[in-house]
């Protein structure tokens, strides 16, 4: 699969290839030879000759003739790929996107995996079990580098990096079969679907590839569901399995009662799978004029949604119109979830989106949404600006910051939808109109069209059309915060998150890091006011009002730092097994995490709303280092455990705060 084929000028490709190779040795064992200070001096040259003979007919089973050895000799000593057992196959896409030498290390870094899948070498820390479904979920997860589509788009795309990647997801293919391969399909895709993110384009790719492969799944239990996910994907119903016009004119050859019954099928799939197809949209904005109760039914509306479509019926019509169609069709389940949300009865919401419907954004912003989410050009700026809006007013927790480091961005969107929503109609109205976004911090006016500094180097565009037309101005606003509150010798985010989230953010702030040294400082302290401001039996039983601003610190299976990361603690309480946990928001696209100490966050089966992570709450606050507490509501500090204390201070003793200094006081001014 992906063979790499021989053609005119083979002799000539050997020859270049065994050139290239006898480079590639002479360098490796100079790494090998070399101090561990010394090795940065060889890595870079052995990085540019893996790319010339990945590139190469024949190049990559070469380079992995030589994976046994790669670990031994340094090849990874001092990158992020050092050690193995610590590496997480939700990166490995990005890297494969990234520059060439970093793909070389990656793709290198694949090949050594692969040696120890195929046990033709041995590293203490991770077993070949490990490395083969290591393996197996970066293939199921660059799905469409396994099995690459041949249109004109694609063609277009193809380059150097391209067909590098692609090569080596078929090498490892080849080797570990695909058996494996289509179950972490059907898993990986079911763990998605279950979290109900705006942007499915990922699953998409691994059902395509399931609905080429049903006939040869040898597991039935795998078939079935595979099956199921495709059937919601393509057409849960044998009329939605025809083409949108089709679909439509079939629908209405058929009796009152067989209509009903159909609206109802496609409606217990949505709220099912949350998954739409094409024809579903379809019949939605056919039915746009159609009775209150074959919309209800399409839309899978509860009481809260019903009351919404009859208190705002010419709006809901009227988003439907203009917003849903088959290029839209996944806004349908926005729609679901926004007036199953009950969110038009906030008094802005209503007419800011009637503001919208009205309104056609700026020609350069229309052309970018098309150009960055691959859009077809008969679709107007106006419609996919709606469509998504509506997805992130129904899905606030669907958010997902994608391949870019913009947590705090994804973060603050997620957080408007929930706690302010009429404040996110308003920027997402200047930005699409204006292409700026303007913001106050401690009196003094940022405007995202002034700046030029951010976060984001090389921005990835797969992300929910609200994220694609904001997330750069938020990026630079939130950078220029940061830049102004330089020098105050504390954590920035005590000023930044009040002025960039809003109103609603507790001013009480506390943070375990100090900010001069990154050493760690009353950690006691810190989480013993974590308790009596969260912890319902520790703050008489105050519960959130908002969701508030946290950092943690993400970490790896075994613990390891990773970095700081921003997330929003959405509730604290007893799960339906009767231990307390944190339920809270994580913007990075994929909430199912392993922290290492069996630290290993839940989406599903401890009462998590779709789209929430949570972990009990000791296993949380081993974790956290920074956040927002309400100083009116805390209870006693003298009642909560010494016991807990201890073993949430030990946990991050152990893990992240292993290479830090721990100050048992603050330092006295």
């Amino acid at each position: 699969m992906n063979k790499q084929e021989r053609g005119p000028g083979s002799n000539e490709a050997d020859e270049l290839l065994e050139r290239n190779l006898q480079r590639f040795d002479q360098a490796l064992s100079r790494l090998d030879a070399a101090r561990d200070f010394a090795k940065a001096n060889y890595q870079t040259q052995i990085l540019d000759l893996a790319a010339r003979i990945m590139k190469l007919p024949g190049g990559i089973p070469r380079l992995y003739e030589r994976a046994p050895g790669f670990q031994s000799a340094g090849l990874f000593y001092g990158t992020d790929w050092h050690y193995p057992e610590r590496l997480l196959p939700e990166l490995v896409t990005g890297s494969l996107g990234g520059p060439l030498r970093t793909l070389a290390l990656e793709a290198l870094s694949e090949l050594r995996m692969l040696a120890l899948a195929r046990e033709d070498c041995e590293y203490e820390g991770i077993s070949a079990a490990l490395a083969r479904r290591f393996l197996e979920r970066v293939l199921a997860m660059n799905i469409r580098l396994v099995f690459p589509d041949h249109s004109e788009a694609a063609r277009e795309q193809s380059d150097t990096q391209r067909h590098i990647a692609q090569s080596l997801m078929g090498f490892l293919l080849d080797h570990l079969g695909d058996g494996g391969v289509l179950h972490r399909l059907v898993d990986e895709s079911e763990k998605i679907l279950r979290q109900r993110p705006i942007d499915v384009s990922p699953v998409w790719r691994m059902l395509e590839r399931l609905e080429s492969r049903l006939d040869d799944m040898e597991d039935k239990t795998d078939q079935q569901r595979a099956a199921r996910m495709v059937r919601a994907w393509r057409g849960p119903t044998e009329l939605s399995a025809q083409s949108p016009e089709t679909a439509v004119a079939s629908y209405d050859a058929l009796g009152q009662e067989e209509q009903l019954a159909e609206l109802d099928r496609l409606g217990t799939s949505i709220a099912a799978t949350g998954l739409v197809c094409p024809s579903h949209a379809a019949l939605l904005q056919h039915l746009a004029d159609a009775s209150q109760e074959e919309l209800s039914m399409l839309l899978a509306l509860d009481g809260v949604g019903r009351d919404s479509l009859d208190t705002y019926e010419a709006l809901c019509r009227t988003l439907i119109r203009e917003a849903i169609g088959p290029e839209t069709a996944q806004a349908v389940y926005g729609l679901h979830c926004l007036l199953n949300r009950g969110i038009l009865f906030f008094p802005p919401i209503a007419p800011a989106l009637w503001r919208l419907t009205r309104f056609q954004p700026a020609e350069a912003v229309s052309q970018r949404l098309h150009r960055e989410s691959g859009a077809p050009d008969h679709l107007s700026g106006h419609s996919l600006l709606l469509a998504g809006t509506i997805s992130v007013l129904g899905q606030p927790i669907g958010l997902g910051q994608g391949n870019n480091p913009t947590c705090q961005s994804a973060r603050a969107i997620s957080l408007w939808a929930q706690c302010d929503p009429g404040y996110l109609l308003e920027l997402i109205m200047w930005a699409a109109r204006d292409d700026e976004i303007d913001m106050h911090f401690e009196g003094a006016l940022i405007r995202s069209s002034e700046l030029s500094e951010g976060l984001i180097e090389d921005f990835h565009t797969e992300l929910d059309m609200v994220s694609l037309l904001m997330v750069p101005h938020l990026d630079k606003i939130y950078w220029e915060m940061g830049r102004r509150i330089m020098g105050r010798g504390e954590d920035g985010h005590r000023w930044i998150n009040p002025e960039f989230h809003g109103w609603w953010v507790n001013r009480g702030f506390a943070s375990c890091i100090q900010y001069s040294t990154g050493a760690v400082v009353d950690f006691r302290g810190f989480i013993r006011r974590f308790y009596t401001g969260y912890h319902p039996m520790h703050n008489d039983g105050a519960e959130l009002i908002y969701p508030q601003p946290a950092g943690v610190v993400a970490t790896d299976s075994f613990g390891h730092f990773i970095g700081w990361h921003a997330i929003s603690i959405q509730r604290v309480m007893l799960d339906p097994q009767g231990e307390m946990r944190v339920y809270f928001f994580n913007p990075n696209n994929e909430s199912r995490q392993d922290w290492g100490q069996g630290v290993i966050t839940s989406t599903e089966g401890h009462g998590e709303i779709p789209g929430e992570s949570s972990l009990p709450f000791e296993q949380f606050a081993s974790r956290l280092y920074v956040y927002h507490y309400n100083e009116r509501e805390l209870g006693d500090p003298e009642l909560v455990p010494e016991d807990a204390l201890d073993r949430i201070a030990e946990m991050a003793r152990a893990s992240w705060g292993a290479d830090k200094a721990w100050h048992d006081l603050v330092p006295a001014d």
